[in-house]
C-alpha cells in the first residue's frame, strides 16, 4: 500500500486530532519530507488536511461520499462502487446491477434514500448527510449455507463500526444494531434466483446506518438511535464494510463468525415477546443454532425454534 493510503487510513480513524510530522514519520519508517509529500498527494485527491504548528489535522470538511474517496480509503477495490447523492433504495438498484451480471462484490452506496427498506416490508428513514446507506452484491459459492449470511452481514458491520467509531454495538436478532436500547442500523439481505433454475445467483446486503442522525419522525424516536459519530468519515466505514462483508461472507463454514453473533448477542437468556400466525407469546432466548436460527423456552417448558421474524425484549416494552 502506498504511503498516502495508509496515511489516509489513518486520518481516517483519527479525524480532528493533530500529529505531527515527526510522530508520522517514526511511525511509517519514513523522512519528514515523505510524510510531507503523502500529505500533499492526498491534498491534491481533495482531501482538506490543516497543517499548523501542533502538525497535521484530517478535518470534518472530509466526510463526503464518493467513490474516489471509498477507493482511496482501500486501494484494493478493483470492483465497481455506485454512489448516488439521492436514490430511492440501494438495494433495488442492486437488484438491476444483478439482472445486468454485476461481478460479486459490486457496491451501491447513497447519501440519502427516498424510499429505503427494511424487513417484514418495514421502511428504513434515511435522511441526508447523517447517515450511511450501503448495499453489496455476493455470489455465495455454497448456497446450502445462504442462512448463515445475515448473521455473517451484523457480526462484519459491527466489526465495520468497531474499526472506524471505537463502538462494538449489540446484535438483536436476527438483522438489527443497538447502541443500548436504541436501535442504529438495519440489515436487509435479499436472494435473487435463476429463473430458469430455480437456484440462487446473487444475494444482495443492504446495511442503513444512522451515523450521527439526531432528529426521527415520531413513530420511531422512542426506540432509533444513532452512532453519534461526529467526525466519522463515511467513505472509510463504507470501505470497511465492504472488506468486513467480504471477509465474513466468504467464510460462512468459519465457527467464529456464529460464536461473535451469539457473544454480541442483546437478545440471549432475556424473555422476548414474539408472534406466530399473528397471536403474540413470550418466552426466553435461550440459543442461537449454526443456521442462525433463535431457540426459544415456552412458558410450559417447551421449545419455539425460530427462523425469522419480529421479536421485542419484553422488559424493553
Amino acid at each position: 500500500m502506498a504511503l498516502k493510503d495508509e496515511l489516509l487510513r489513518f486520518f481516517c480513524a483519527n479525524p480532528q486530532e493533530s500529529f505531527s510530522g515527526e510522530q508520522l514519520a517514526r511511525q511509517y519508517g519514513v523522512s519528514r519530507a515523505g510524510i510531507w509529500k503523502a500529505v500533499q498527494a492526498l491534498r491534491s485527491d481533495g482531501f482538506e488536511i490543516i497543517s499548523d504548528p501542533s502538525g497535521y489535522t484530517f478535518t470534518d470538511a472530509n466526510d463526503f461520499l464518493s467513490e474516489e474517496a471509498i477507493r482511496a480509503c482501500d486501494p484494493s477495490i478493483d470492483t465497481p462502487v455506485h454512489v448516488f447523492e439521492t436514490i430511492d433504495s440501494t438495494n433495488n438498484y442492486a437488484k438491476i446491477l444483478a439482472a445486468q451480471n454485476a461481478p460479486h462484490g459490486t457496491i451501491v452506496i447513497a447519501n440519502h434514500q427516498t424510499a429505503g427498506r427494511g424487513r417484514q416490508g418495514h421502511s428504513f428513514y434515511s435522511p441526508k448527510n447523517t447517515g450511511l446507506y450501503f448495499s453489496i452484491l455476493i455470489h455465495p459459492e455454497h448456497t446450502g449455507q445462504i442462512s448463515r449470511i445475515t448473521p455473517a452481514a451484523a457480526v462484519a458491520s459491527a466489526e465495520a463500526i468497531e474499526e472506524t467509531c471505537g463502538i462494538r454495538p449489540g446484535i438483536k436478532w436476527v438483522n438489527d444494531l443497538f447502541l443500548g436500547k436504541k436501535k442504529i442500523a438495519g440489515i436487509l439481505s435479499e436472494a435473487v434466483s435463476d429463473f430458469e433454475t430455480g437456484t440462487i445467483q446473487t444475494v444482495i446486503i443492504g446495511i442503513g446506518i444512522n451515523c450521527r442522525t439526531s432528529e426521527f419522525p415520531d413513530e420511531i424516536k422512542e426506540t432509533a438511535g444513532s452512532l453519534n459519530a461526529v467526525h466519522l468519515q463515511r467513505s472509510f466505514l463504507a470501505a470497511s464494510l465492504r472488506e468486513h462483508l467480504l471477509e465474513r461472507t466468504a467464510h460462512l463454514e468459519d465457527p467464529e463468525t456464529m460464536e461473535l453473533y451469539r457473544r454480541d448477542s442483546i437478545v440471549l437468556g432475556k424473555q422476548i415477546v414474539y408472534t406466530l400466525s399473528n397471536i403474540p407469546y413470550v418466552g426466553i432466548a435461550k440459543a442461537i443454532n449454526e443456521e442462525g436460527n433463535l431457540i426459544i423456552e415456552k412458558e410450559d417448558g417447551t421449545s419455539q425454534l425460530l427462523h425469522s421474524g419480529e421479536i421485542s425484549i419484553k422488559d424493553w416494552q
